[in-house]
């Protein structure tokens, strides 16, 4: 069966800034947050990553099974 990747907006409960929540299937697996640099993704499912190949250059962030 597919996981399904959903994310649903929220908000902090510490600082009160937006958020982004990962939920693969009903599991919680990432936070997406605005940071000084660009974006951080913040998750102990974390995997590693791959550059797809194109113009604009993206990234893929994996993340694990568990």
């Amino acid at each position: 069966m597919k996981k399904v990747i959903e994310f649903r907006l929220a908000t902090h409960t510490l600082s009160d800034e937006p958020m982004v929540e990962v939920w693969r299937d009903d599991t919680f697996v990432a936070s997406i947050y605005g940071h000084h640099e660009g974006v951080l993704l913040l998750s102990k499912f974390l995997d590693g990553f791959t550059y797809e190949a194109g113009r604009p250059t993206a990234v893929i962030i994996k993340l694990s099974e568990g």
